[in-house]
């Protein structure tokens, strides 16, 4: 029996500013490449000292972070820090899955300000005085993000009271993949709508993956999560009324 250690942290820089009584210049010597992780939400920590290397009182400070595209034309994300522990100088960046989503996988570089009075000074991140870190944009804790695909709705009748209508989407090929996630968008929708699989995508060879789910009038997105490796899937709808505007795949 063996046991794999993990470590959970919140990543923590040390950020200088030119400030303090000390008569001799201080300055980052070697700063560590940051990273940001693709789908989930990160948190980067920093934390500012002067001149003396002593913690710089941020209170009521609004401290501007902002992420920058590798060749310095394009600002990727621009945030106010959060000040976690003002009296010790230690603030934090937090950036959501969402906005991570909006990035490339790619090696960025970042920058902070600080206000002081009527002026907005740099805070040096790197060596040099370099007001400049890297940050890494990094695909690892999850797969690359793939956007959803459209499935076509299959020509059918109009639904009616009378005659319910069954029909489908075309079919899709799920390459493998073990779990998937299925979206409709229905408008007044009476009716059932159901997930099938099949091993070949013939005609007769199709079997039930969800059970029927019933909707009465219903106007809104649903979705349903289908897991196990099926070759091919189809989204199946018995309806008397309604119409499905739009099915999507991820």
């Amino acid at each position: 029996m063996y046991s794999t250690s993990v470590t959970q942290y919140i990543p923590r820089q040390t950020v200088v500013l030119y400030s303090g009584p000390s008569t001799r210049r201080y300055q980052t010597v070697y700063a560590k490449n940051l990273k940001i992780h693709k789908g989930i939400d990160n948190r980067l920590q920093f934390q500012f000292i002067n001149q003396d290397q002593k913690a710089v009182d941020m209170t009521g400070k609004t401290i501007t972070c902002r992420l920058i595209s590798y060749d310095g034309s394009k600002v990727l994300l621009q945030k106010a820090l959060t000040l976690v522990y003002p009296l010790t100088g230690i603030c934090q960046l937090d950036v959501t899955m969402n906005e991570t989503l909006e990035m490339e996988a790619a090696t960025c570089y970042y920058s902070i300000t600080i206000p002081n009075g009527m002026f907005e000074f740099p805070v040096f991140v790197d060596d040099n005085s370099g007001g400049r870190g890297v940050v890494d944009v990094v695909n690892s804790v999850l797969p690359k993000y793939i956007k959803s695909s459209t499935l076509d709705i299959l020509p059918h009748a109009t639904p009616s009271d009378v005659q319910p209508v069954t029909y489908n989407t075309g079919l899709y090929a799920t390459q493998d993949t073990d779990f998937l996630t299925f979206q409709t968008v229905l408008n007044d929708y009476v009716g059932t709508i159901k997930v099938q699989g099949s091993a070949t995508g013939n005609n007769t060879e199709w079997y039930d993956l969800t059970d029927p789910q019933v909707y009465d009038g219903y106007t809104s997105t649903d979705y349903f999560n289908v897991n196990g490796y099926h070759p091919y899937m189809q989204v199946v709808f018995e309806s008397t009324q309604g119409t499905v505007d739009k099915v999507l795949v991820r």
